[in-house]
């Protein structure tokens, strides 16, 4: 651990380019963090180059600020010696630590970096004590945004130091189990491209944006519960943002430690002016209602109605400030000229004053202050504190895990079923393992299964602590003959079982450093699906499931969906089901292999995985004539998606 190095309660501001670093530092933020061109989440960013990184570094520790790197995006196999390389040259430049996505980094990072701080981003989706307890060897790891609070507390009491986001945007999927941008749009989001498909419009309005997060009048508690890191989010947003989101925090966080707690009323009238969705508290404070489906758009601050011509404010107003006017129409901008009052032009109006605005608004038109010339990114106050002395570091090479061929074991076609009835149908077709909810009342012992497949148990990909030890429980009694998990938490657990372990693709394996790591559990993982077929083919290790044909989930979310599909500008549907706690989104198009099959076939894989509801029993049979010999597929293929076969993510 390099705990010491690390402020006990620690803000973290998002910086994507020079002057919203400057604001950042100027306004008492704790720590930066930001990305180089290359390997974070926010490629969209203006970023920072490895040549201005020593800069950045030099700049922040001499204003007692430190610096944390985000490479955490998922990384490909011929992409492994870059990443490393990058990460080499920002520990030379005297980085404090790095935030990453891959677990099996974490312990590579550790052993050839000495001194560096290492987080798991939220994109390591940690969503319970199990999976937190298996990367405790982090220096801290910032937790899924669908956790509760007693669960949050749960985990820093074992020990773990933890990280929440208290500003900024929500995600509407659980992050790292998001492949919505990816395949609608070809933009990965778990490589930092996310197109932002839940922001876009179905059925006539945006279902799926969600509000802004604003947890600061809760600080107290998030400190109480012993999280460490209290991150703000934004580093595709303005200086002036950051500046003000930064002095909200720092001066609500330092009223705590002061012992006399108040949240700042100028800076929470700011912020909701520089940037507003609609505040919401989240899950971690047990709120359900996360979207704002009218726009998915900043809002601003809400000043009054139009009526007769007049509005009664709702807040404060000068001249020179600008306007969102929303109308039945849609919304315009503008800006005020011009504040009159009984045909008395004036410069400042309060709240509760009934004015005119020159600014073309009907009556019916709700007005929203979207900037103001009195909301600066200079603070009122200045931040002292020590330099951060750092001895200097050698640049150093890394040394990775060293990688040997591993061959395929025998030919296995899997299936993963959603009733009974279709598990069985499914083994008679021909599957060698058949996977089944392993919380479905139905499921039978192992001893009662006589079907000619081995009867496998599906765990979820969201579970909490109690869902988890129920899983553990119910796998004990029931005695299944192979697992597959959804969740990273089970590894935890795994030694307690000595049956074949497979991770579902939610556990995002995208390279030959992936699977060793997994190997270390006696787990062997699906494959991402993001993954292209000739980088599929290049793996060193063929002891790999590979998904061939089924329904994408693009979306896993705890956000409750009652509607059972969503339909977008283009007329495609995407269906919704329900699985365990949580709401899936599927791909408007099924993905199907088809005859490229035989091609991972050739390369050496021979563990192949098919997840199509309702039809599972009829693709087994047609994948094992496929692998028998070459059937003409061009009529099989039309309704299909080949996903990203022949399209690699960038």
């Amino acid at each position: 651990m390099v705990a010491n190095s690390l402020r006990k309660v620690e803000l973290l501001s998002p910086v994507g380019d020079k002057e919203a670093l400057l604001a950042a530092v100027a306004n008492g933020t704790d720590a930066v963090y930001l990305g180089t061109k290359e390997f974070n989440a926010r490629v969209n960013a203006k970023n920072f180059s490895l040549e201005e990184l020593s800069w950045v570094v030099n700049y922040c520790h001499e204003h007692g600020v430190r610096v944390y790197l985000t490479m955490n995006t998922l990384v490909k196999n011929d992409e492994l010696k870059k990443f490393f390389n990058v990460m080499s040259q920002a520990y030379a430049a005297g980085i404090d630590g790095t935030i990453i996505q891959h677990h099996s980094f974490l312990d590579i990072i550790k052993r050839n970096y000495p001194g560096l701080a290492v987080f798991i981003s939220t994109q390591g989706a940690v969503g319970n004590l199990s999976t937190a307890l298996l990367l405790r060897a982090a220096d801290r790891i910032i937790l899924a945004r669908e956790l509760l609070l007693s669960e949050v507390r749960r985990i820093t009491d074992a020990g773990i130091h933890t990280e929440v986001f208290v500003h900024g945007a929500l995600c509407f999927s659980y992050s790292g189990l998001c492949l919505f941008s990816s395949f609608v749009s070809g933009r990965s989001g778990n490589r930092g491209g996310c197109a932002q498909q839940c922001r876009q419009r179905y059925g006539g309005c945006y279902p799926l944006s969600t509000k802004e997060l604003c947890l600061v009048r809760r600080l107290p508690e998030l400190i109480e519960a012993g999280v460490t890191g209290f991150k703000i989010e934004g580093r595709m947003r303005s200086p002036l943002y950051v500046a003000v989101a930064t002095r909200l925090y720092r001066k609500a966080i330092d009223s705590y430690l002061a012992g006399h707690f108040t949240v700042p009323e100028k800076e929470m009238a700011e912020m909701e002016v520089v940037f507003s969705r609609e505040c919401t508290e989240g899950f971690i404070f047990g709120e359900r209602n996360l979207t704002s489906p009218e726009r998915p758009m900043n809002r601003g601050a809400y000043l009054g109605t139009i009526e007769n011509g007049e509005i009664v404010l709702q807040r404060s107003v000068e001249n020179g400030s600008g306007v969102g006017i929303w109308s039945e129409k849609g919304v315009t901008g503008g800006v005020i000229h011009r504040i009159s009052i009984n045909g008395h032009d004036i410069n400042v109006a309060k709240a509760g004053e009934r004015v005119k605005l020159d600014i073309g608004a009907k009556d019916g038109s709700r007005i929203y202050v979207t900037s103001s010339p009195s909301i600066k990114i200079q603070p009122d106050f200045k931040i002292e504190r020590a330099p951060i002395m750092m001895p200097k570091r050698k640049p150093v090479g890394a040394v990775l895990p060293e990688i040997t061929p591993v061959k395929a074991p025998s030919l296995k076609m899997m299936a993963k079923a959603y009733s009974l009835r279709e598990a069985k149908e499914t083994s008679e077709a021909g599957a060698d393992i058949v996977f089944y909810d392993i919380f479905s009342p139905d499921f039978p012992e192992g001893s009662n299964w006589k079907e000619k497949a081995t009867l496998g148990a599906y765990l979820p990909r969201i579970m909490n602590d109690e869902e988890l030890k129920w899983a553990v429980d119910l796998l004990v009694q029931k005695k299944p003959y192979a697992i597959l998990s959804g969740n990273m938490g089970f590894l935890k657990w795994s030694s307690r079982f000595k049956v074949p372990l497979y991770l579902d693709y939610t556990a995002n394996a995208f390279n030959d450093t992936d699977l060793l790591y997994f190997k270390k559990f006696s787990a062997v993982p699906v494959l991402s699906p993001e993954l292209a077929l000739g980088e599929m083919t290049k793996f060193q290790s063929k002891d790999a499931v590979i998904l061939v044909h089924g329904d994408i989930v693009l979306v896993n979310t705890k956000v409750e969906l009652n509607e059972k599909d969503f339909t977008d500008e283009k007329g495609e549907r995407f269906s919704v089901r329900k699985e365990g706690s949580y709401w899936q989104i599927l791909n408007c198009h099924p993905f199907g292999m088809f005859n490229d099959i035989r091609k991972l076939k050739e390369a050496g894989f021979s563990q192949f995985y098919i997840d199509k509801q309702g039809r599972g029993a009829h693709f087994v049979e047609i994948y094992r004539k496929m692998l028998d010999h070459e059937i003409p597929d061009r009529r099989l293929r039309k309704g299909y998606t080949s996903g990203h076969l022949y399209r690699p993510v960038a």
